[in-house]
């Protein structure tokens, strides 16, 4: 496997403010196990400011990700923005927190892959349901709605036979003991 482009080379760089930027697209996903974006097209701008003994990294995160609305299962292009730190110290690692990144002794390089991929999955929300979002951006596929509310309204008669089952009626007086 070749060398990632995701890796910054911190160990020769002087002490400053280091700009770097990463263009991700859908190849960044297909090496990630069981991640839900298959498609994307965003920017990421980090700023490395490196001190004596410490490296914060500052992301801004900007683009679009193809997500499945949860209504209709609709794909759309959803715009993301983000912006994130993470604080990276050499020294035991074991002493990583959520806020501090502990790194071994003597590594002069890092890998941002799995950080980036986690920032933009959280850039991404949990209810995916753009049209409530922004109903004249983002249109809902009326066909699957008009199918899922067949489904659903014969759901609801099925439940509804089955509370005037004279079985349930009788299960029910005991329950509540009612004579």
């Amino acid at each position: 496997m070749g060398k990632s482009p995701y890796k910054i080379q911190f160990g020769g760089l002087p002490v400053g403010i280091h700009e770097y930027e990463f263009a991700i697209k859908d190849a960044f996903f297909k090496d990630i196990e069981n991640s839900e974006i298959e498609r994307a097209n965003i920017l990421v701008n980090a700023n490395l400011t490196k001190q004596n003994n410490l490296l914060t990294v500052d992301f801004n995160i900007s683009g679009t990700v193809a997500i499945c609305c949860d209504r209709c299962l609709a794909d759309f292009d959803f715009e993301i923005e983000s912006t994130e730190r993470l604080v990276i110290k050499h020294g035991n690692p074991a002493e990583s927190t959520d806020d501090i990144l502990v790194i071994p002794e003597g590594l002069d390089e890092f890998d941002l892959k799995h950080y980036l991929y986690e920032y933009i999955v959280l850039a991404v929300p949990i209810r995916k349901v753009p049209c409530e979002i922004d109903d004249e951006l983002y249109k809902c596929d009326e066909e699957t709605l008009k199918r899922l509310n067949e489904v659903s309204t014969d759901v609801e008669k099925e439940e509804d036979n089955e509370m005037t089952n004279p079985m349930w009626e009788q299960l029910n007086k005991i329950k509540y003991n009612k004579n």
